[in-house]
């Protein structure tokens, strides 16, 4: 143990070496350097699959509308106005007039109008068209027969009326479409000559030069920091903090010493929890916690034919198993509430009343009995390097699996391995983060055709309900709709939801105007000051 402590204490002071060497200036009211535990992965936006890559995309690319940070309520952007017509079936975007991307060019409804076709192309390698943009008018015909590799040609249900005005049909009205316009378009000066099918891979994913957020890309050192500098360009200002300095430090011991030694400003989400009490009797520190529109969770792969977990009554049982008052009490310290299910606490049909599995060990090893398990079996479970918690709560699973003769193997992976091994379902169980939206939508995770439903789990009734709700416009009506497939869903138990937790962030005690969204810790960063 005491050899451990040693080899962990001098991983630190070699990482921290490592960290003082990167050419990263003096902090001064002008310049915020900020930690994350892991590297971006892409930068365009159209292609966002993890945290990482979300947090630095939001500080380089606006969004045509955005929620706020309180009420959630979708609020101007790059559209500074709106209108919703013909029974909720037509929406007009009007854009302000002062809009350029970072090269001087106009940004106008083109771009969106663009970026559109982009996402309903044929070759496109994301996933919001089938989640999101085929209810648009001509979308489908669009997206069945446009021959062209590039994203050009027309969708009948997208017009530009002139430079400022979009204006979008739908075939069918849809509750949660406002949402969907929380998009981030690309310029079109710039993609528009680049077949779709190459976009991911392009470049411009990697270096994106030409942007329309608060921040222009500068430097980029893989796995170890980002350097952005202030968009002149940006239609509310160029922002008071004028560089951002994106460290990667996946370590959570070593992100608090460089904050303690003056070298970060802010450590956003991620600081670790038994350090808060100590930071907070810290005058030069500031805490803050916000609820979030995320939670984690333990997931069962359906997807392996031969895995006991394609059996309704073997994942019922493993949901038995697990503590979860205990894990938020004492690895969360309170910081976050035991969830039942894929509704969370911001979201307007959540019942705080619903509750799921309950603790029963021995009706856990009754059911493995009864269904062919006396004998046990073993499960490989995949986590994230870096995240306490998260190994914290393997490990309580693991041990109370072993009481029902189950065997968990754990395996710790880098954060590019846990996506792509996700990505393959190459486990047997899986505990990660579920970001949910601020509707509450369950089509992403939940409808048997959606690409985002990567357990593999599969109810008609679910897809039927789901449905009803997307075309249901009166909320207390969709609230009930989405409470009944919660209730379908969870007596299947294809994960065991563990908790949502607050974001706690540390910060210097010079930061003003720091008001972290539940998606986004840099909602309005444009806006912040270094004091």
């Amino acid at each position: 143990m005491l050899f451990r402590k040693f080899l962990l204490i001098a991983l630190i002071v070699l990482l921290m070496l490592t960290l003082s060497g990167c050419n990263l200036d003096q902090s001064t009211e002008k310049q915020l350097r900020v930690a994350s535990l892991g590297s971006p992965i892409t930068l365009n936006p159209l292609y966002v699959r993890d945290g990482f890559s979300a947090e630095a995309v939001s500080l380089l690319f606006e969004s045509l509308l955005k929620s706020h940070n309180e009420t959630l309520e979708m609020e101007p952007a790059l559209v500074y106005d709106w209108e919703i017509e013909d029974e909720g079936k037509t929406y007009l975007l009007y854009f302000r007039e002062n809009l350029y991307w970072s090269d001087g060019e106009p940004l106008t409804a083109r771009d969106a109008e663009f970026t559109l076709r982009v996402m309903c192309h044929p070759d496109f390698t994301g996933h919001q068209y089938a989640l999101y943009y085929h209810p648009i008018v001509g979308a489908v015909e669009y997206h069945q027969q446009h021959d062209s590799s590039l994203a050009d040609g027309h969708i009948h249900g997208v017009e530009v009326l002139d430079e400022h005005t979009l204006k979008i049909t739908l075939e069918q009205a849809l509750a949660p479409f406002l949402t969907y316009l929380e998009f981030q378009p690309l310029p079109e000066h710039v993609l528009g000559e680049v077949p779709v099918a190459e976009i991911e891979g392009h470049e411009y994913s990697r270096w994106p030069e030409v942007t329309s957020g608060p921040y222009v890309l500068e430097e980029w050192e893989t796995d170890e920091y980002l350097k952005m500098t202030g968009n002149q360009d940006f239609y509310r200002g160029s922002p008071e903090i004028e560089e951002v300095y994106y460290r990667i430090i996946p370590n959570q011991e070593a992100q608090l010493i460089e904050m303690l030694n003056g070298n970060l400003e802010l450590i956003p989400t991620a600081v670790k929890l038994e350090d808060v009490k100590d930071l907070k009797d810290n005058p030069e520190i500031e805490i803050h916690s916000n609820l979030r529109l995320v939670y984690d969770y333990l997931g069962f792969n359906m997807r392996k034919d031969d895995s006991p977990l394609q059996e309704r009554e073997v994942r019922r049982a493993l949901s038995m198993i697990l503590d979860r008052e205990a894990l938020v009490e004492d690895v969360l310290l309170g910081y976050g509430e035991v969830l039942h299910g894929p509704l969370v606490p911001l979201q307007f049909p959540y019942d705080p009343d619903f509750e799921s599995f309950s603790v029963d060990l021995e009706r856990a090893r009754e059911i493995l009995e009864e269904t062919g398990y006396e004998d046990g079996f073993e499960l490989d479970l995949i986590i994230n390097a870096g995240n306490q918690v998260r190994e914290n709560a393997a490990l309580m699973f693991k041990e109370a699996a072993s009481e029902t003769g189950v065997e968990v193997n754990i395996q710790v992976l880098e954060w590019q391995a846990f996506m792509e091994a996700g990505e393959r379902g190459d486990y047997d169980l899986i505990i990660s983060g579920q970001g949910t939206g601020v509707d509450p939508d369950l089509t992403f995770n939940w409808h048997s055709q959606s690409p985002l439903n990567e357990l593999g789990y599969a109810n008609s009734r679910v897809d039927e309900l789901i449905e009803e709700a997307l075309v249901t416009l009166e909320e207390e009506e969709r609230s009930k709709i989405y409470r009944q497939a919660q209730e379908v869903i969870v007596a299947d138990a294809p994960m065991v939801w563990l908790y949502t937790r607050e974001a706690v962030h540390a910060s210097t005690s010079r930061l003003d105007n720091f008001t972290p969204h539940p998606e986004n810790a840099f909602y309005n960063i444009d806006q912040w000051k270094i004091e």
